[in-house]
């Protein structure tokens, strides 16, 4: 069993739905970024665990415990007047510090790739405490343009970007904000897959490759962003070259 998500939150018992909600919200796009680049260093479990979680609560008397399903789970006291400071800001170094302290305390339990965990710590504060990527990038040489969907996943949101450049000046022609949503995978991540093109529109599809946002193919050349979500039905054929 391969270690496969890191996550942080809140003693829902203690603090209830609503509020572990909204501290989710404020810290999934840190645990993204963690999930992401652990899954790399390819650390193989002892088979109880496939999640490490750092619980925030009340003072725990079991201090690491595994739970379901397959949790490696650090218990450690939450700061709420520190985090009602924090939680309207860019400042996420409380968050962080509770993850670092978790870490410590999960490898006394059981054995983890601790110095790899802190190395992402510092990693991520390192770029600015952003979790920034390129979901794909197209280029289609007929119609002289390239094509890229960017994410960039905060503390306050999750918007997706398209940006389309002309293929002979480099020159971006047009960009815009195609979607945006909740700091939360559950809202976004089947929302896009691919780039293609049909006779009018580039076209975004969503993870089980339906069309789900066009953009207006005459209009982005001419340097115009013009968009819409875009029905099955309406979808005659695309190319994606």
């Amino acid at each position: 069993m391969k270690l496969w998500y890191i996550a942080i939150g809140l003693d829902r018992e203690s603090y209830g739905p609503e509020y572990c909600y909204e501290f989710l919200l404020h810290t999934r796009f840190i645990s993204n970024y963690l999930s992401k680049r652990i899954r790399k260093s390819r650390f193989t479990t002892d088979g109880s665990f496939n999640m490490i979680s750092v619980r925030l609560g009340q003072p725990q008397t079991v201090q690491c415990e595994i739970v379901p399903v397959d949790v490696l789970r650090a218990n450690l006291p939450f700061d709420q007047e520190n985090y009602e400071r924090i939680k309207k800001t860019t400042n996420c170094e409380y968050y962080l510090e509770k993850l670092e302290e978790g870490f410590r305390k999960a490898s006394k339990c059981k054995e983890v790739p601790l110095q790899t965990l802190l190395d992402l710590i510092d990693e991520f504060r390192e770029n600015g405490c952003k979790n920034e990527w390129l979901h794909k990038k197209r280029r289609f040489k007929d119609k002289g343009i390239e094509v890229a969907l960017n994410c960039y996943f905060t503390t306050w949101d999750f918007r997706l970007i398209a940006t389309i450049h002309s293929l002979s000046t480099k020159e971006v022609l047009c960009s815009g904000v195609l979607l945006r949503t909740d700091p939360d995978e559950i809202c976004f991540d089947k929302e896009f897959k691919d780039i293609l093109i049909d006779r009018q529109n580039i076209i975004v599809t969503d993870f089980l490759d339906h069309p789900n946002f066009a953009i207006n193919l005459d209009k982005a050349i001419a340097g115009k962003f013009d968009f819409e979500r875009l029905p099955e039905q309406c979808f005659t054929g695309a190319s994606s070259e």
